[in-house]
């Protein structure tokens, strides 16, 4: 919720201006089946943590500091059915499922979102299934989950932590100053606290933040590693029974071989492109962590930058002039500027841990050598079958 708030103040100005076409666009969406894909990122948005991650895999839970200031999900458990339970039944519901897909008309004329990615996660959900009967809807709730998780973790570190270290130690460090009567070097006094408070807000960046963050990233990149290596099995399975189903059938079995051989190739022609659709996914999510962390980034300098400009305004007012005052702008500004560079690396810190080169990923599945290769071999044994009966 309050991603979204920070998310509607820092956009207000461009939305008020767009609003008028917003609504024209609304109306579009309407008609051209916007509304399933906004039942189902609802349906999304109420399930909680308890209700997809209820029994992960909890290995290394955080615990102390880390546990207090952010939180660390799980590695979720893989639920994508393996190359040993494929079955001529499951084969047949994966058809379906590509049939709905092939069928599915995405809407020209998408409502008129602000953020493009919207747009795109409605065509995702309905592209996807999003559903109890597709084998997909989890993998879509983890990858929710662990961004909304990302987004929170960095938004409380530069929304929350880092400005709050500063005011703390920087206003101790003036507090000393005006409560005792001995004589203390003003320059030497608020310089320590800004050092200081640089030094904690560093050390709440590396530790506890980055390290929780690596480990949730770490865990989402296991389970698509998972995912996505079982879906590339699943492929290689069903385009071998594709290739190979009049071997085992007669000419009194063709029904049943007409009906086998197009469950198989649809089952991989849909495995292939779930593989695609969740890649789509994950590249949605990301970016949307990538974005929202440049904007806590910039509201995190801006919000400092406000509040060290009111204090020492305020300080001017009442009547505190002289060296303390300057000393503290000066230590203000210092802060600000290692603190907004340490966490500008946020993005690339927690980034540099997913291998997505060891995913099995779309343009690794060679779906078009397979479609060449499947339909050349059905035309080879058809000319060599009619060329022998000519023969004969």
């Amino acid at each position: 919720m309050i991603s979204k708030k920070l998310l509607q103040i820092l956009t207000w100005p461009f939305r008020v201006i767009l609003k008028p076409f917003q609504r024209s666009a609304g109306l579009a969406a309407k008609e051209s089946g916007g509304a399933a894909g906004r039942a189902a990122a609802g349906a999304a948005a109420k399930l909680g943590p308890g209700d997809i991650l209820e029994d992960e895999y909890r290995e290394e839970p955080p615990r102390g500091v880390e546990a207090a200031m952010f939180r660390q999900l799980p590695r979720p458990r893989l639920t994508e059915r393996s190359a040993s339970e494929l079955t001529l039944e499951q084969a047949n519901a994966y058809a379906e499922q590509a049939e709905r897909f092939y069928d599915f008309e995405f809407p020209l004329f998408p409502r008129g979102d602000f953020f493009y990615e919207e747009i795109e996660k409605d065509f995702l959900y309905n592209a996807l299934g999003y559903n109890e009967a597709s084998i997909d809807q989890r993998f879509i709730d983890v990858a929710n989950l662990f961004r909304r998780t990302l987004n929170d973790n960095t938004r409380g570190l530069m929304l929350f932590w880092t400005p709050l270290i500063g005011v703390i130690m920087i206003g101790a460090a003036f507090g000393v100053l005006n409560s005792y009567t001995i004589a203390l070097d003003p320059w030497l006094a608020i310089g320590g606290a800004s050092a200081a408070s640089a030094f904690l807000a560093f050390l709440v960046y590396s530790w506890p933040y980055k390290v929780v963050q690596q480990r949730n990233l770490l865990n989402l990149d296991n389970y698509v590693t998972s995912k996505f290596a079982r879906i590339n099995n699943n492929f290689q399975v069903a385009k071998r029974r594709a290739l190979n189903v009049e071997r085992d059938k007669r000419i009194p079995e063709r029904d049943d071989l007409m009906n086998e051989a197009g469950a198989w190739t649809l089952s991989y022609h849909w495995f292939a492109m779930r593989l695609f659709l969740c890649e789509s996914m994950l590249r949605n999510k990301f970016y949307q962590i990538r974005r929202n962390t440049a904007l806590y980034w910039a509201g995190g300098v801006f919000l400092m930058v406000f509040a060290g400009a009111a204090s020492i305004g305020a300080l001017w007012i009442a009547g505190f002039q002289g060296t303390a005052l300057g000393a503290l702008a000066a230590a203000i500004g210092v802060y600000i500027i290692i603190a907004g560079a340490v966490t500008a690396r946020a993005t690339s810190t927690m980034f540099n841990v997913v291998q997505s080169n060891e995913w099995s990923r779309f343009s690794m599945i060679n779906l078009d050598r397979t479609i060449r290769d499947h339909v050349a071999e059905d035309k080879l044994q058809i000319v060599t079958f009619r060329d022998r009966n000519r023969m004969e």
